[in-house]
């Protein structure tokens, strides 16, 4: 708990003007994180940040939807946030697991998924495992159903990110998260500086899911792509799900980047929701 990017976590906690708690749920893969919004009679909303980053933001993300559902924002295990560091293997069914436990431990159901990017991961590898307390899912920039741009992943994200680590010149930086975020605040830049700098990342690939195992799932699932994500290409993206998953809504954003700003995602969940 003494790592920089814990305090900037509870900095950034430190903003929200809406009640809260946080709980330690003991899964069999490690201690993870969760903090839950107050509402304990609206609909649950669960929401999954993405690689190397941490609950608050993407609570800060979707806050919005606090008015409609009771938010539970997860800490991913073995990233950057208050949950164990414990890196998961992607290839097994291991981060569906641990999912579906932390959910069997809040005891709620009719659930709304929300992965974004990384996120997405473990809330489709659960799907495929347990399905039966979902209600709905929305997918942001979902990894693990296409590769990205190679070229431009190198060029606009890696190599920024290499040199910022080899120089600390903020410039580097900058450029690096501005390739992938149409908006950048303060706490969340000086998150990724201190993620960047003393943080074991996680390089390793995520595997993609087999048309077969996307097929398996029944629940309603929306997605929300970028035409200028290089992660996660709106188009290429679009071209496998078309006929996968139980597909309700496909939204391709002409202007965003990986991480659409929060006035561009509020604007697409209200015409999803109402």
């Amino acid at each position: 708990m003494a790592k920089t990017y814990i305090k900037i976590y509870q900095q950034k906690l430190s903003v929200f003007e809406i009640p809260y708690k946080e709980k330690i749920i003991e899964t069999s893969f490690g201690k993870t994180n969760v903090i839950i919004t107050n509402g304990i009679k609206k609909p649950p909303l669960v929401v999954l940040h993405g690689l190397n980053s941490a609950a608050p933001f993407v609570l800060d993300t979707t806050l919005f939807l606090s008015e409609k559902y009771q938010i539970f924002a997860i800490d991913i295990i073995g990233q950057p946030n208050k949950s164990d560091f414990v890196r998961l293997n992607k290839k097994n069914d291991s981060y569906g697991k641990w999912l579906l436990e932390i959910i069997d431990d809040l005891q709620i159901e009719n659930i709304t998924f929300c992965g974004i990017s990384f996120g997405a991961f473990p809330v489709l590898k659960s799907l495929i495992i347990d399905d039966k307390k979902i209600k709905e899912v929305f997918l942001i920039s979902p990894a693990a159903i296409i590769h990205g741009n190679l070229w431009q992943t190198v060029f606009k994200f890696l190599i920024p990110l290499k040199k910022f680590q080899k120089t600390q010149n903020d410039l580097y930086l900058k450029n690096c998260l501005s390739s992938i975020y149409d908006e950048l605040d303060k706490l969340t830049l000086d998150y990724q500086k201190e993620v960047f700098t003393n943080f074991k990342m996680d390089f390793s690939l995520t595997p993609n899911f087999k048309k077969s195992a996307l097929k398996k799932i029944k629940t309603p699932v929306n997605i929300i792509a970028s035409k200028n994500d290089f992660f996660v290409p709106a188009k290429k993206l679009k071209n496998k799900c078309g006929n996968l998953l139980n597909l309700k809504k496909f939204i391709s954003l002409e202007d965003s980047k990986h991480i659409a700003s929060k006035t561009v995602l509020k604007d697409v969940f209200i015409k999803l929701i109402s």
